[in-house]
């Protein structure tokens, strides 16, 4: 066993725990509860949507069944 690999291998771990608390530094400390809430809006909207037109296709295709064998 080589002492390079041990040596690399000391210089990686070094280097990476600045550049997690570098990224840690970037996120920002306040919220904008404006955002969020429109997050939310727009999340419910959306499967509002999708079950409507789920129940819509239900609807059409128990007709059309009911069409095809009356």
């Amino acid at each position: 066993m080589s002492t390079e690999t041990l040596n690399r291998t000391s210089v990686v771990t070094e280097v990476y725990p600045q550049k997690i608390s570098e990224k840690q530094d970037l996120s920002p400390k306040k919220v904008n509860i404006d955002v969020l809430k429109m997050r939310v809006y727009k999340e419910k909207k959306r499967e509002r949507f999708q079950s409507r037109v789920l129940m819509g296709m239900f609807c059409l295709s128990i007709v059309i069944l009911g069409y095809i064998i009356v």
